[in-house]
């Protein structure tokens, strides 16, 4: 699925939250296809506060692809 496209990068991604646990689970995963190139990540995260977390996997992601220049 398309999460984000532009006219340098396609970003195909996935989330995900497992509310049945004390601690609970959420997730963001997919790939960067930009250029010839394909760039994969996962991003796990766990919280007890889900209105924190739901956010957070997805910024984190973000922040971690700019920062490597992938985005």
């Amino acid at each position: 699925m398309i999460y984000e496209q532009t006219d340098v990068y396609i970003l195909r991604a996935k989330t995900g939250w497992g509310m049945r646990l004390e601690t609970q689970v959420g997730w963001f995963i997919g790939y960067v296809e930009k250029g010839d190139n394909v760039y994969f990540f996962a991003t796990n995260l766990e919280s007890k506060n889900p209105d924190e977390g739901f956010r957070s996997r997805i910024e984190i992601s973000y922040r971690i692809l700019k920062e490597l220049r992938v985005l």
